[in-house]
């Protein structure tokens, strides 16, 4: 089973993305997010396998030492994939970026087979919207996501680890508050 790495989103300020997660479900258009209970967060790396106990430990650490950090979300943005992503991106900071680094260095010798799209020079920072639906309710799910006002600052509260299919969040660490 896979494992990501992510940056769990401020409730408050991720409001916004909560609400069109929610109305895309209600209307059935994109409801994997929602009925997962997903919270809004950016993917900072996925590996098919993961040593969790002594990552679990370096995962503390990082959080420990990593300063509050806000995103600021100022495109909307598609993945165009067999099976489409619809999503808000960050602005690329040189911070996330460097945070990005350090998580893949953390973590080469605990994850296996990471996933290429998301290994440093590849990633694209991003927090999904709208994943796992038809490809012919793209439109709607398009035109629902812009209705989110940007740009939209939001804080990084925690980082975390998900294991998926099931979707089950395993463990996360509070950023250092400044």
């Amino acid at each position: 089973m896979p494992y990501a790495i992510v940056f769990y989103l401020d409730d408050r300020t991720s409001e916004p993305i909560r609400q069109a997660i929610r109305e895309l479900a209600e209307k059935n258009i994109a409801p994997y997010m929602y009925t997962r209970s997903i919270p809004p967060h950016v993917t900072l790396a996925i590996y098919e396998d993961m040593d969790c106990g002594t990552c679990e430990k370096k995962i503390a650490e990082l959080a420990s030492q990593t300063a509050t950090i806000s995103l600021d979300f100022s495109f909307l943005g598609f993945f165009h994939t067999e099976i489409p992503v619809i999503f808000l991106g960050p602005t690329p900071t040189r911070r996330l970026i460097s945070i990005h680094q350090q998580v893949h260095e953390l973590l080469a010798e605990n994850g296996t087979q990471p996933w290429e799209l998301y290994q440093p020079g590849k990633w694209v920072p991003h927090c999904s919207l709208a994943v796992d639906f038809p490809p012919e309710n793209a439109d709607q799910a398009a035109a629902m996501c812009r209705q989110i006002s940007l740009p939209l600052s939001i804080q990084v509260a925690s980082l975390g680890v998900i294991q998926f299919e099931p979707v089950q969040p395993l463990y996360h660490y509070a950023i250092l508050e400044e």
